[in-house]
């Protein structure tokens, strides 16, 4: 015994033909679902891509953050144990009362940023009397330049 499905055709009419027959008998992938299928990727494919270009401009800027972190809490520890801010000693107070991170009295730290690399005079970061960081150079997060932590 044959065992046959019933199928709707285009105007909703029903066929005792076999699934397999109405399938085969189709020619091939009509031009208008062929130009849907590709706009729907076109889609995709932006959305990722801009998916991936916001994230990688966000990394710089969490680098930053997790320095500033770390140095708040360095400095902390330093200026509970001795009673100053850790910073260099023959500098002046520069941008409103920040002074320039003497990274060497501060133990065990490692930095992303802010280590004179190269000579760049602007990659540092400032403290001031009230123990706020602040990154001199700054980082780039949505086209705006960051010099501290934004909460």
């Amino acid at each position: 015994m044959k065992v046959e499905e019933t199928n709707l055709n285009a105007v909703g009419a029903t066929s005792s033909r076999p699934l397999c027959e109405v399938i085969y008998q189709e020619k091939g992938v009509t031009l208008v679902s062929l130009i849907i299928t590709i706009i729907i990727l076109l889609i995709l494919t932006g959305a990722a891509i801009t998916s991936i270009k916001g994230s990688n401009d966000v990394a710089p800027y969490n680098n930053m953050v997790a320095d500033i972190t770390l140095l708040e809490d360095k400095i902390l520890v330093y200026y509970n144990k001795y009673g100053e801010i850790p910073k260099e000693t023959d500098t002046n107070p520069t941008i409103d009362g920040y002074y320039k991170i003497d990274l060497t009295k501060l133990e065990n730290i490692t930095l992303n940023y802010g280590t004179e690399k190269e000579g760049d005079t602007t990659d540092i970061y400032l403290v001031n009397d009230n123990l706020e960081i602040y990154y001199l150079k700054g980082v780039e997060k949505s086209e705006i330049t960051h010099h501290k932590r934004v909460d």
